[in-house]
């Protein structure tokens, strides 16, 4: 049985609208970077400090620290503003599955590329708080890598006290998401409630395909 279900925020058990990824091209094309939507695609669930100065490499910006630093300031006021006007929701199912996990033994910790205050707003606006809804959650300036590195789910693991990799499952609707488990060496899920397909996560080699992780209690509490 598995003790640990790790998931991705945005796309994954978060709905946002897909602000996130608006407000990070703006952030980029405000500054000259011109890109293909390929390209951007690759970046989806990255640490975003990160994929900024990927993106402004990529979209042809002679890139500078105060370029980089403008960038990123702009992009977490705007993400700030959006979220506080218009805050996120858990998408369909997914308390009630987290609340499943929990009931079940199972541990439950999020991971996500957004900074520490920006998931502390989003969480708030929820309602989910550590030891009610989650167990454990790791922000992606709080690692040395973001995905597609492990670290965010080793973090996790550490802080939870859970060892064996055998035991953990991760799900996320983006590449770095998948290829974050498969580095961590847990259980890898591609959720269909992103951009990609099932063709791109089996491309990634997930280990399950799903529509939605409302439906993970049923997958792994057999």
């Amino acid at each position: 049985m598995f003790e640990l279900a790790v998931f991705d925020m945005a796309g994954t058990t978060v709905n946002d609208r897909d602000e996130v990824y608006r407000v990070l091209r703006q952030a980029t094309e405000r500054e000259g970077a011109v890109y293909t939507d390929e390209q951007f695609q690759a970046f989806m669930g990255t640490e975003k400090y990160y994929a900024i100065g990927k993106l402004l490499d990529i979209g042809g910006v002679d890139r500078t620290e105060d370029i980089h630093n403008h960038a990123w300031a702009w992009f977490r006021e705007e993400l700030r503003r959006t979220y506080t006007e218009n805050p996120p929701v858990p998408l369909e199912g997914i308390e009630e599955a987290l609340a499943t996990l929990r009931d079940n033994g199972v541990k439950v910790a999020l991971t996500t590329g957004f900074s520490r205050e920006i998931t502390d707003l989003i969480l708030s606006s929820m309602g989910w708080e550590v030891g009610k809804t989650i167990d454990a959650f790791a922000a992606g300036d709080e690692v040395e890598q973001g995905r597609p590195a492990p670290l965010l789910i080793q973090k996790v693991m550490a802080d939870l006290g859970v060892e064996d990799t055998s035991k953990v499952i991760s799900s996320g609707d983006t590449s770095a998401d998948v290829q974050s488990a498969l580095a961590a060496g847990v259980t890898s899920v591609g959720v269909l409630t992103g951009h990609l397909t099932t063709e791109d996560f089996q491309k990634e080699g997930a280990d399950f395909i799903i529509d939605s992780v409302a439906i993970i209690p049923a997958l792994i509490l057999k």
